[in-house]
């Protein structure tokens, strides 16, 4: 049983209140500190996720320490990396704490061990507060919100953390070392950001402690939904859910700056469709690391402690129903009583266009999002002004009110008085002789199906009913041409292409850009799609390359096959684990850098086999040698 054990001092690591222990105690073996506090001398010193803690807590009960679960959140990195984790994984990294396991299990289920976004290679401190502490302790601790990924300012005293001389990863492993036996002093030489950048880096180390404080009150499973709510509403996604990825990506690039993202290692290739940064708004399949979490929450104007306000929230770009009747003739007028509203996508500006349906036959669309609350009551195109609208209209033309006068009433222009008056006043008796009920039915149907296609001409919709165009065309003809669906008029230009020029002109574009897209260090799968979108000719090419015999010619030649560029991934891969550790080469390591999936044409998995072998016989090595040279 221990006989004494410090106090723990706010924002300390478990690790810094275990090397303050080992020092205090005056124990010289590091084994004999871990045996004190474990029970056995096989545990090692982990800065981020020290495990084991149940003995632990066993040993040091007699000093009424803190509550385990809040010193595991508090004191080490678990708040940190389990904040966009589900429920069974925080479980998981408790148990593994509390009763440890494997060495470094953790962080592969966790998924930290696997990312490119790594820890700090030393320890790290404040200046300011090591001076407070030394004043108010009397020694100076490792704090927790030093060691944060990526965070370079210290949120209180807003100056740069510095490295010590502790290694994160101590080859030690069994050894505590306290800051007190560190070097603490600032170095000569300190690292000048430019404004812009020092307040990107400002921010983003209050974010990161927003992470560490708010994750045990923030309960929430799924991520996707609340991205994809997010995404919608600053015009990154459309109603539909779908991520405008091009824009998107190269929006954050700007909004970050590369010389930002290569520091907290989230740079990525704009023009790639397997980035962190495409996969992170669609569904997730894996884990992200907690820095790409907040860099896209701070691109979305949201912190990580109101996160829990978007839960369940779903995208209405014409904001929540019912919505309001614009009819100026019924007695409901700008009141919410519109039940839906039908949802479909402007073909030129792709954005919602929006149609609602009253009970009293007004039927009105605009097109959305709406922006403010007065959009709620603006009418882009009125679809049909329905029977009530008509008989009001017929009501103040019997009083003998003007048409002028009649416009300022029901709040429409005068031309549209006019034509409504006409078109009443010459209605064919049949239609007089019908039931009201049956022609307000009819008509309603064929407003219903020039909605569910929208794109259809009057004879494409003729096709689909023809039994509901004839009643029309012989009882309710006037009505009918005023309802038919608007089509766009097609403006034919005349003009002649110089193809044989053009196709020069191509042709000297591909080549330079079929040139640039083999020169990238990590290779890009080249064939038609890729260059056409690198020289924004994607259309011609898809369409009209026969009539480009050169280009056509030219790109049958330099394009590759798919197995093709998976053999050139191949050879990249395996040069470059090369030249990170000569052991490395070995076919999952490849097959995973490379992107392969596990079924691969033979002629690939022949290419691998030998490249492999070719690298593991050291035919290799003098080749690469001499080409580093």
């Amino acid at each position: 049983m221990l006989s004494y054990f410090p106090n723990l001092y706010p924002d300390e690591l478990l690790y810094s209140w275990f090397a303050r222990y080992h020092d205090h105690s005056g124990n010289t073996s590091s084994k004999q500190t871990m045996k004190e506090l474990f029970g056995n001398m096989s545990s090692a010193a982990v800065v981020d996720f020290p495990n084991n803690l149940e003995a632990f807590y066993q040993n040091i009960a007699h000093f009424n320490p803190p509550e385990i679960n809040d010193v595991i959140t508090n004191h080490s990195m678990y708040s940190y990396y389990v904040a966009f984790q589900s429920e069974s994984m925080k479980s998981r990294a408790i148990n593994y704490i509390n009763n440890g396991g494997k060495p470094g299990a953790i962080h592969m289920f966790l998924g930290i061990a696997a990312s490119t976004i790594k820890n700090w290679h030393y320890l790290r401190f404040c200046p300011s507060c090591v001076q407070k502490d030394r004043e108010q302790y009397g020694e100076a601790y490792w704090h927790l919100s030093h060691q944060l990924p990526k965070v370079f300012y210290y949120h209180l005293h807003q100056e740069l953390l510095h490295d010590s001389n502790i290694e994160f990863r101590n080859p030690h492993k069994h050894e505590f070392i306290s800051a007190e036996k560190a070097e603490l002093s600032p170095p000569h030489l300190i690292t000048v950001f430019s404004p812009k950048l020092g307040q990107q880096l400002k921010k983003f180390s209050d974010e990161s402690i927003n992470l560490i404080r708010y994750t045990d009150n923030t309960q929430i499973q799924d991520f996707t939904q609340i991205y994809k709510y997010l995404m919608q509403v600053n015009g990154y996604a459309n109603h539909f859910g779908k991520v405008h990825q091009q824009y998107f990506t190269q929006q954050f690039k700007k909004y970050y700056g590369e010389e930002f993202l290569k520091l907290v290692d989230c740079n990525f290739d704009e023009y790639s469709d397997t980035t962190w940064l495409r996969n992170i708004v669609r569904k997730h399949r894996k884990a992200f690391h907690p820095v790409q979490h907040l860099l896209l929450l701070q691109f979305l104007n949201v912190s990580f402690k109101d996160l829990e306000n978007y839960i369940g929230k779903k995208y209405e770009p014409f904001g929540q129903a019912p919505y309001y009747c614009l009819n100026t003739a019924a007695d409901h007028y700008k009141k919410r009583v519109i039940p839906k509203v039908a949802i479909t996508t402007c073909a030129d500006t792709r954005k919602p266009v929006g149609t609602f349906s009253c009970d009293c036959g007004f039927v009105y669309s605009r097109r959305g999002p709406d922006i403010d609350k007065a959009d709620a009551f603006k009418v882009g195109r009125i679809k049909n002004f329905g029977s009530m609208w008509q008989a009001k209209l017929m009501q103040l033309a019997t009083s003998d009110s003007s048409p002028y006068r009649i416009a300022q009433v029901l709040k429409c222009d005068y031309a549209t008085v006019k034509k409504y008056m006409s078109i009443l006043k010459g209605k064919s008796s049949n239609i007089d002789e019908l039931p009201i009920d049956l022609c307000i039915q009819k008509e309603a149907e064929w407003l219903k199906l020039i909605e569910a296609y929208s794109e259809f001409t009057v004879t494409q919709l003729r096709a689909i009913n023809p039994a509901l165009y004839a009643w029309h065309y012989r009882n309710n003809r006037n009505w009918l041409k005023e309802n038919h669906p608007r089509t766009s008029m097609k403006v034919t230009v005349n003009k002649r292409v110089n193809w044989e020029k053009r196709d020069l002109e191509i042709l000297d574009l591909v080549k330079r850009a079929i040139q640039k897209l083999y020169a990238i260090e990590k290779p890009v799968y080249v064939n038609k799609s890729r260059v056409a979108k690198e020289i924004g000719q994607l259309s011609l090419l898809e369409k009209l390359v026969d009539k480009l015999p050169k280009t056509k010619g030219y790109l049958n030649k330099h394009l590759e096959t798919r197995e093709q560029f998976q053999i050139r991934r191949i050879k990249w891969a395996c040069r470059k684990l090369y030249m990170e550790n000569e052991s490395n080469i070995v076919a999952w390591k490849v097959r995973r850098l490379a992107g392969l999936r596990e079924k691969l044409s033979n002629v690939v998995e022949t290419a691998l086999e030998n490249e492999i072998r070719l690298y593991q016989q050291g035919e290799m090595q003098s080749e690469i040698k001499a080409m580093d040279f």
